[in-house]
């Protein structure tokens, strides 16, 4: 279901409207100076609910944080979402926000052939996303 696109081939096609949630993998000029950084508003919304009901409440805390901003914004620094005790498919609540505030993602990790990496392997924090599993688009 996920697709992989170059760079060249997005930049050409830019103007193109994609009805799902774009990855960025890679460094697009300006991309990252116009995107916008998540993690001290999350990890606010986020220390005002009770530790055991925070899994439940990532979305929303999620969609929160995107209501505020512009729709097509570039979100980049969500490394809270990861915490491991949240036991969180992210890249699913990534393209579930995405249904309800359109966005894209600076993906905060690696791509590798086709799966998006996040954290070192050993490191608690550690997963692998294979995209075909995912409506989302990852440019590299």
């Amino acid at each position: 279901m996920g697709a992989l696109i170059s760079r060249r081939q997005f930049l050409s096609h830019k103007q193109l409207n994609y009805a799902r949630p774009l990855v960025f993998c890679c460094d697009i000029n300006g991309l990252t100076e116009d995107s916008v950084p998540l993690n001290v508003p999350l990890a606010r919304r986020l220390a005002g609910i009770p530790a055991p009901s925070r899994s439940r409440r990532l979305e929303e805390c999620l969609v929160d944080c995107l209501e505020s901003l512009p729709n097509g914004v570039a979100i980049r620094d969500f490394d809270v979402l990861f915490n491991p005790s949240y036991e969180v498919d992210i890249v699913t609540l990534l393209v579930s926000a995405y249904r309800r505030h359109s966005f894209s993602v600076i993906w905060p990790g690696t791509l590798d052939g086709d799966e998006l990496v996040y954290a070192e392997e050993g490191c608690a924090d550690y997963r692998r996303y294979d995209i075909n599993r995912y409506d989302i688009t990852c440019i590299f």
